[in-house]
């Protein structure tokens, strides 16, 4: 025998919206969290005049439901909330359209970084932080954009004199089509740019930014459709135009205390910047630090020892070289002579100082 069901049944009195969820359901959570947080930046670029907004609390709750459980796309939150039940609880049976979400999310970006600092603040007042020990981690997050889109100064080069010769043979044709036009209707009908000229100079505009920048900045590749994203190495081998997500999560629960997303590929260089994300959304310091050995070098050791951090990441170096494959010696083979102000290499031959080196971002290498 079967449970009899009826998709036609209909009750006497209307189920509430509170029903649909369980109550250990993370969903309940951010519902209470976005109803505590203090949203009057968002609320403050909105007019009284027309017809009212969906508010901006439903658009947050279902924005980040969305992100927790990967919907990033506006279409597909929109379906959602005609179609899952939490969506439902979330935006209380209202169904913004994915242009709503989508301008929503674009305008009040900024916005989302003071939202989240209130959140870890809620939730250190809610005692789910620990006592300082955070864990740091980066990962390649694909940036929407072709690998082939990546092009070096020869390739953006060759690419806008192909443009600009296909720019002149529009704008010919046209010059000719219009004269055969004044002739045949006087002034009577209104021209306007021909629809492949203006693709083709936006692609131009677009390819000759994407030049400028890769002189700049002195880049070896750079990406027409996305300029900042970089080309970096994912697992498997393959490169794609990328950036790099850092995430610093607390040790009780688990709970994201900073994140960031940056242009550059090494670990290395972004935990002096995640530390003080660390402590400026915390107000303090973290006590310890769990970190892979992406992270590891002598000047990141530095800054924890001056910042009273304990450190524990992996010497990669030491590895490789107690394993015997390192082809590079440390700074530890070589002897320093403070008289003579000069290194001994392991060699034992002299090596007298020369220069300064200055680094972007960094000590300058003596």
């Amino acid at each position: 025998m079967f449970k009899k069901y009826d998709q036609n049944q209909q009750f006497l009195l209307p189920l509430s919206l509170d029903s649909f969820v369980p109550e250990d359901h993370i969903a309940r959570i951010i519902n209470d969290i976005i109803n505590a947080v203090d949203i009057t930046a968002i609320e403050s670029t909105y007019s009284e005049n027309g017809s009212p907004a969906y508010h901006p609390r439903l658009l947050l709750k279902i924005l980040l439901y969305g992100y927790l459980i990967d919907i990033r796309s506006s279409r597909d939150i929109q379906k959602m909330t005609s179609t899952d039940t939490v969506f439902m609880y979330l935006a209380a049976m209202q169904q913004p359209n994915f242009r709503t979400i989508c301008r929503f999310r674009s305008t009040h970006l900024d916005s989302f970084k003071e939202i989240f600092a209130q959140v870890v603040t809620l939730c250190k007042e809610l005692g789910m932080l620990g006592d300082g020990k955070v864990s740091l981690d980066g990962t390649k997050v694909k940036a929407n954009a072709s690998v082939r889109q990546s092009k070096d100064e020869k390739a953006l080069d060759k690419e806008i004199a192909k443009i600009r010769e296909e720019i002149d043979k529009i704008l010919d044709e046209s010059i000719r089509i219009d004269k055969e036009e004044d002739e045949k209707y006087g002034d009577s009908t209104p021209y306007e740019m021909p629809k492949e000229l203006v693709n083709k100079t936006k692609r131009l505009e677009k390819i000759e930014a994407a030049k400028k920048k890769l002189e700049e900045e002195n880049l070896t590749k750079i990406n027409v459709n996305d300029n900042d994203a970089k080309i970096m190495k994912h697992k498997g081998g393959n490169k794609k135009p990328s950036y790099n997500g850092q995430v610093a999560v607390d040790d009780k629960e688990q709970v994201i205390v900073a994140a960031d997303l940056v242009d550059d590929e090494n670990d290395v260089h972004q935990l002096n910047p995640m530390i003080l994300h660390i402590w400026a959304t915390l107000g303090r310091k973290p006590t310890i630090l769990l970190a892979d050995a992406g992270y590891f070098s002598y000047d990141n050791l530095e800054f924890l020892k001056r910042n009273g951090i304990d450190a524990y990441i992996p010497d990669n170096f030491l590895k490789v070289e107690e394993r015997g494959k390192s082809k590079w010696f440390r700074k530890s083979n070589f002897k320093f002579d403070e008289e003579k102000d000069c290194y001994y290499c392991p060699a034992g031959i002299m090596m007298p100082f020369t220069r300064i080196q200055k680094r972007k971002d960094k000590p300058d290498l003596r």
